[in-house]
């Protein structure tokens, strides 16, 4: 991973599309894997479209690498790789790998990590978004933070597409406080963890693709112009709906 900066060619709407995509990818190998999930991931069209995404955002290395590993993958295997990541905890009660963002961005501030948590939990509210009763997690899980980043790529290349300007830039600026306030740190230290911690190779080259994302969306955007405890909620006609 030499370059952590995106392409700069090619339309707008197109790449935020690109970047949509590879979220949502990587956000559906971070929850509990079952053998519908990946064959939805692997299956022809989805994984060509990932690699027309990555392709366009410079990290067709690292997708085809995640795509051939999720190809080669045993569900039984990768549901217990998950378990011993993230999903039983150990004799002291930690994850060997903690999925959720304020330990990693907050350390042993329980209030700074309470309105961190408030903070995701505030923007599903804002879009109209509900976790999926199957989904137990806070709100501070590295899926959802994943999924969020989905909708508002989405959304944005959408505004784009419209020539809606002003939402548009609405979306950049939400998007640029979940980067530099939460997923900018969380996911590659937590990339750095699960190269520490694991060999399955599911999870190693989710850890680089969401690493080189992550990297290259946070210098591609402008600085937060909010404060790292403040709140974050949708502006005016910014929804889901």
């Amino acid at each position: 991973m030499t370059d952590d900066t995106f392409p700069d060619d090619g339309p707008e709407p197109d790449r935020h599309a690109a970047r949509s995509a590879l979220y949502g990818a990587l956000a559906a190998v971070f929850v509990y894997p079952d053998e519908e999930t990946v064959a939805d991931l692997t299956a022809a069209d989805a994984a060509e479209g990932v690699l027309e995404a990555a392709e366009t955002l410079g990290c067709r290395d690292e997708a085809s690498q995640f795509l051939d590993a999720l190809a080669g993958t045993d569900v039984a295997d990768l549901e217990s790789s998950y378990n011993d990541l993230f999903g039983i905890p150990g004799g002291d009660g930690s994850y060997a790998v903690v999925p959720y963002e304020a330990e990693y961005t907050v350390g042993d501030d329980v209030s700074l990590a309470q309105r961190r948590i408030a903070t995701v939990a505030g923007l599903l509210d804002a879009f109209d978004l509900e976790r999926s009763p199957d989904f137990a997690e806070r709100h501070d899980h590295l899926a959802l933070e994943l999924e969020l980043m989905q909708l508002l790529s989405a959304q944005r290349a959408a505004s784009l597409a419209a020539d809606a300007d002003d939402r548009a830039g609405d979306l950049e600026r939400i998007e640029a406080t979940l980067l530099e306030h939460h997923l900018g740190d969380f996911l590659p230290s937590l990339a750095h963890d699960l190269r520490e911690t694991t060999e399955d190779e599911v999870y190693l080259a989710a850890a680089d693709l969401g690493e080189k994302l992550v990297t290259a969306d946070l210098a591609a955007h402008p600085p937060s112009d909010v404060a790292v405890d403040g709140e974050l909620t949708a502006p005016p006609g910014v929804s889901a709906r």
